[in-house]
């Protein structure tokens, strides 16, 4: 090796890092570190500044790199005398302090010399003089000195001390400052500072509070919280600060506002603990004026909860233990506590209130007698109000130090015991009894509420009978009170409870609210009774979460399916076809209380929702396969209807999905035997009563049989990509499906169950395909879609089941996806000879554009990879566009179709950077018969709207198509003769005007201002609530444009 040539190289060309060979070579000992130095000789005495720091930096490069084992004792020496002969050198000394911070964490790096590089430092460097990243490696070596050779520096006594405090003194560089503060703490912990305490006290409390706001685009990320987090564990490190910090701690008091009172409550919230009692409590009257100042007063939230914690840590400070006599200062708080609360109806009662709870939690002793005084007097004072209307707050006071009792006596995490203390066991009649009142009157249900519930979960403290009172007492407000603030806060009350006593809540309060459900369905008419239906089934949705209560709320509904499926549908008196709606309605919103449960229970990770799976889904399905086939009722059975099939499609989708690997095969092999075979048993819970034995999927099945295929289609939407399939061959079941989607589908909803079917299984076996998936794909382009000769709706069928095999692909990235959208594309530049079926192909593309199925209202089980939405776009949009300014006059219209309707697929930064390129096409588009593509085109130019921070480019772009923006979005909110519309395309179209004045410059739209607001007028005449809500709001907002 030539180690001149390599040193001399790396030198001129700056590229200091140190190559790997030479690495190699002094790691294995081929080579002496020795020959290195003797290399670089000349370049670390040269006379030139920048070569001699070359030579240096690239020296300590090497030191940094090469394995430590390889530095013996004499090396590390020898190098450590050499860097310290270059501490005086200005140009050297960031490369040296590099140098010494790697050899100072040798083991061969001793004491003496930790001392010897300390006092170089401090000696021979005026720090001061030199630029942040300079002073911050000499801080780096010194907390390397510190961490690993401690008690040589501590050694040094006053000496260090004293050279330390004036180093670092006046440094305020905020990543400088984070190092000295956690520097700090460590000398004030382990170093004896009691005779340096005040220059330490200089260096440290000089600031606070901080006033520190981060620069923008800060590389280091340092906030100001992270430095006042660090300054207050230095100011937190010693009680001997306590002389001069508690003094300095009142003078703040007077000055402070905002963050910086925050800070300063948090300080002294740290600070008491180790400060101790006595120095506390010299000046600990003077400390709680300025406290309560700011708990009674204080707008902001956060500092009256700093002050209330604040007031926590000097009580626990000056009563530390359980022996400790509420004497002094903790007598004249209580006292000013107790006259806040003589006038409850006042805002400062409730901090009255908060001052006595966080006694409770300071201080055992301080906070049984705060509660021994506060709460005999608010008895008094709800028995003998002075007004009636003050019975309220009284009430919330006493659920409020019930709460506080219970948060401390009832935590996981407490060490405390209500049945050690006893400080609520004199109340306790009396609180039962204040907190039953309030449940039977209206004005008081509120604080009641919350009261019991606190009361209920104190371990041991009221007795079962009690607890039922309570219960019996919530069961009656949540069945009767007409306020739906009040039923909702039972609800939760009632679920809180379900955790204590499960066994009460299932006993009492389940058969309550199950009682209150009709046994058959409230007729059209009979709005409250459906609207009291709804709210029970509302609060099951609540209770039933928890596992107890699942398992009752399982049986009863589908008990309650039983009964009414297999009951008449018809009820004397009643319209057959509107009562049926109305038992079609109840059953979806039994089905949908189950389903919101279960998806609540997965998104809390309960294990209990596949043991039920055998009890739910099986059920379902035999109701859903006994209403297919024949029937000899007089009316058509509730479950043929597609609403219900769909839900019962839902809730398989959701549970399967929950299932093993192992389970769901088990499940797919039944639902293919049920569906391809007629055999249902291992499908159905009672096979007995299924009269349908033909496979609905076979030719001959019945429209009620076929449209089963939503179950299989929910099936096989539920798997996970590894289950294994019950038959040999994927093609041929792939194949299959695509011919009964295109031939045997009767009509949208078995279409559409199809398609779906067909999409999840290829995107779930993708691989399983390997090659054979583009012939497959060949076959469908060729025999359904091209083929003139097939009739229409075949060869939309077709097309249909082509796309959702693309999308499945999309979704995964497969390089098959994207040419085979070139096929589609390749279909549009058709429309002058079969524009009919272009035109279906143009709207194909929102079968893409529906990604994972957001658009469901569920979640998806799809797979989808990172950026496939980005991909399909940036490969589809140049086609588009290409294919657009080929054509003239009518033939642009597909492409203009199939634009709009791929709109969902991307997020607004796309189209932002694509902007100048797309915003014709948006502009265009809001002109196009299809109220649906309309309402695609202008949720993306609301998205651009309500981006903030638009470049300068988008901006121009913006303002240069304002008036043919506001007028295109004109005609989508009117209705007009010539354009087909819905409310939903009006209201999202007067959603984007609204936008319109904070987005463009009043001078852009000065002239056609009263023009707008005229036309947005005759919205108001909208047939349509939501419509006329969003034409006020939008109307109001022209209004106020550009005053």
């Amino acid at each position: 090796m030539d180690l001149t040539r390599i040193v001399r190289t790396h030198i001129t060309t700056g590229e200091l890092n140190p190559p790997a060979e030479l690495i190699t070579s002094l790691d294995n000992g081929a080579l002496p570190l020795t020959d290195v130095v003797r290399a670089l000789g000349e370049y670390l005495t040269s006379t030139e500044d920048e070569t001699r720091l070359k030579g240096l930096t690239f020296l300590g490069n090497v030191i940094k790199t090469i394995n430590s084992t390889r530095i013996n004792r004499p090396a590390t020496q020898t190098l450590t005398n050499f860097f310290l002969a270059k501490l005086d050198d200005f140009d050297s000394l960031a490369p040296a302090l590099q140098a010494l911070t790697v050899l100072s964490k040798l083991s061969t790096f001793g004491d003496d010399a930790a001392v010897e590089v300390y006092k170089g430092i401090v000696e021979q460097v005026n720090l001061k003089a030199y630029v942040q990243a300079t002073r911050h490696l000499a801080y780096v070596l010194i907390d390397s000195l510190l961490a690993l050779h401690r008690k040589a520096l501590k050694d040094l006594g006053a000496e260090f001390l004293n050279s330390y405090t004036k180093l670092v003194d006046g440094e305020k560089d905020p990543r400088n400052l984070m190092l000295l503060f956690s520097m700090d703490r460590v000398i004030l912990l382990e170093f004896e500072v009691a005779d340096h305490i005040e220059d330490l006290f200089d260096i440290t409390f000089c600031y606070f509070p901080i006033m520190f706001k981060p620069p923008p685009n800060d590389p280091y990320g340092i906030t100001a919280e992270d430095l006042k987090i660090a300054l207050r564990g230095c100011m937190a490190a010693t009680p001997l600060f306590s002389k001069m910090a508690i003094p300095l701690f009142l003078e703040k008091f007077s000055t402070a506002t905002g963050p910086a009172m925050k800070d300063l409550l948090q300080s002294m919230t740290a600070c008491f603990p180790v400060y101790g009692a006595e120095a506390v409590r010299e000046r600990g009257t003077e400390l709680w004026e300025g406290i309560k100042t700011e708990i009674m007063y204080s707008s902001d939230a956060t500092i009256e909860a700093a002050a209330l914690a604040c007031l926590e840590s000097l009580i626990k400070t000056l009563y530390p233990t359980s022996g400790d006599s509420p004497a002094g200062l903790a007598q004249d708080v209580i006292k000013e506590s107790l006259a806040l609360l003589d006038e409850p109806e006042k805002s400062q009662a409730t901090s009255g209130v908060k001052v006595i709870a966080c006694l409770l939690r300071a201080s055992p002793n301080v906070g049984a007698f705060a509660y021994s005084q506060a709460l005999p007097q608010l008895f008094r004072q709800f028995n003998n109000p002075a007004l009636p209307s003050h019975r309220a707050p009284i009430l919330s006071a006493i659920s409020s130090l019930v709460f506080a009792a219970r948060s401390v006596y009832g935590s996981s995490e407490t060490t405390r015991s209500q049945l050690d203390e006893k400080t609520l066991e004199p109340f306790r009649d009396n609180i039962i009894d204040v907190l039953r009142e309030g449940l039977r009157t209206d004005d008081l249900k509120s604080p009641a509420i919350k009261g019991t519930v606190s009361l209920v979960e104190l371990p041991g403290f009221i007795d079962p009978n009690d607890v039922e009172n309570i219960v019996r007492g919530l069961n009656d407000i949540l069945v009767n009170d007409k306020i739906a603030e009040h039923r909702s806060a039972v609800v939760k009350a009632l679920t809180a409870i379900s955790v204590v006593h499960p066994a009460l809540v299932e006993n009492i309060t389940l058969p309550l609210l199950f009682h209150n459900l009709p046994e058959t369905a409230p007729s059209i008419d009979k709005v409250e009774a459906r609207d009291q239906y709804r709210d029970v089934l509302k609060s099951l949705s609540e209770l039933c979460v928890q596992p107890a209560l699942f398992e009752t709320l399982v049986v009863r509904v589908t008990t309650k399916l039983d009964l009414m499926s297999s009951s008449p549908s018809i009820s004397s008196g009643n319209d057959s076809a509107e009562y049926r709606e109305c038992e079609v309605a109840f059953i979806w919103d039994l089905l949908n209380a189950l389903l919101g449960v279960i998806e609540t229970k997965i998104k809390h990770n309960h294990l209990d929702v596949v043991k039920h799976f055998d009890r739910i889904i099986p059920r379902l399905n035999t109701l859903a396969f006994n209403a297919a086939g024949p029937s000899t009722q007089p009316a058509e059975p509730l479950f043929r209807d597609g609403r219900l099939l769909t839900i019962v499609g839902r809730l398989t989708e959701t549970m399967v999905w929950e299932l093993s690997l192992e389970r769901q095969a088990k499940y797919f092999a039944a639902v293919y035997n049920a569906f391809e075979r007629g055999s249902v048993g291992e499908m159905v819970h009672d096979v007995s009563s299924v009269t349908v034995v033909r496979s609905p999927m076979k030719s001959g099945a019945s429209l009620s049989e076929k449209n089963l295929v939503v179950l299989y289609s929910s099936a096989v939407q539920g798997m996970k990509a590894g289950v294994t399939d019950p038959f040999p061959s994927a093609e041929a079941f792939l194949s299959d499906k695509i011919t009964w989607a295109v031939n045997e589908a009767a009509n949208e909803y078995q279409l559409n169950s199809m398609l779906e079917l067909i999409c999840a299984y290829v995107n779930k076996r993708e691989q399983a395909f390997k090659q054979s998936l583009e012939g497959i794909l060949e076959t469908v382009w060729v025999r359904e879609v091209i083929d003139t000769e097939q009739a229409f709706e075949t060869r939309r069928k077709g097309l249909l089941a082509y796309l959702y095999i693309l999308k499945a692909l999309t979704l995964l990235r497969q390089p098959l996806a994207y040419t085979a959208m070139d096929r589609v594309i390749g279909i549009l530049k058709l429309s002058g000879v079969d524009p009919v079926f272009v035109n279906e192909a143009a709207r194909g593309f929102s079968v893409i554009a529906q990604g994972k199925g957001k658009d469901k209202g569920k979640a998806s089980h799809l797979t989808g990879k990172l950026l496939y939405a980005q991909k399909m776009w940036n490969h589809v949009l140049p086609q588009l566009l290409e294919g657009d300014s080929e054509v003239t006059g009518r033939e642009r219209l597909p492409y203009l179709i199939a634009f709009a309707s791929l709109l969902p697929l991307v997020p607004a930064s796309l189209c932002l950077s694509d902007l100048k390129t797309i915003l014709p096409l948006l502009l265009r588009s809001l002109a196009l018969g299809d109220p649906t593509q309309r309402v695609n085109a202008i949720i993306t130019l609301i998205s651009i709207l309500e981006t903030q921070n638009l470049t300068a480019e988008v901006d121009t772009l913006l303002h240069s198509q304002a008036s043919n923006l506001v007028e295109g979005l004109i005609k989508s909110a009117l209705p007009s003769d010539g354009m087909q519309t819905n409310p939903h395309a009006r209201a999202t179209a007067l959603r984007a005007l609204a936008l319109i004045p904070d987005a463009i410059r009043l001078d852009t739209l000065r002239p056609a201002k009263s023009g707008i607001i005229r036309d947005l007028g005759k919205a108001l005449d909208d047939p349509v609530r939501s419509v006329r809500r969003e034409a006020v709001e939008c109307r109001a907002r022209w209004y106020r444009y550009g005053q």
